[in-house]
């Protein structure tokens, strides 16, 4: 491994990890619920994120299911993508199965939506 690799990996998971605390911190609401009244896929993040801080793993899964099997599978795949970096071999998003996995999330996120949005499935969205 490459220490300047290494080194620009660590800065970029640093910051990440930087972004999202600022974001938590600020805590911006939700332009698409403000706009049109409809809960995106990412409705009830923030308030996920300060259930499982307080370790109320339960009610930060019914904030948002999406996210809750989705972050941490997206944390995963960057500290792969970043481990792959600093080791200097290809990554992952040049595989050939990236592109169908990224379009899957986006069509299971676009369901999700849609679901969380409809009168029988209310428990979907944000509490």
């Amino acid at each position: 491994m490459g220490k300047k690799r290494l080194l620009q990996s660590a800065g970029l998971l640093l910051g990440v990890i930087g972004g999202a605390t600022l974001v938590y911190l600020l805590r911006p609401p939700c332009l698409i619920l403000r706009h049109t009244g409809l809960y995106c896929a990412g409705c009830g993040t923030q308030r996920m994120v300060a259930a499982m801080l307080s370790g109320d793993m339960q009610g930060a899964f019914w904030q948002n299911p999406f996210m809750f099997a989705a972050l941490p599978l997206a944390g995963g795949y960057l500290l792969g993508e970043l481990w792959r970096y600093a080791a200097e071999k290809p990554p992952l998003y040049r595989g050939r199965w990236f592109r169908p996995a990224l379009l899957g999330a986006g069509l299971l996120a676009l369901a999700f939506t849609v679901l969380r949005n409809l009168p029988g499935f209310a428990f979907l969205g944000p509490r």
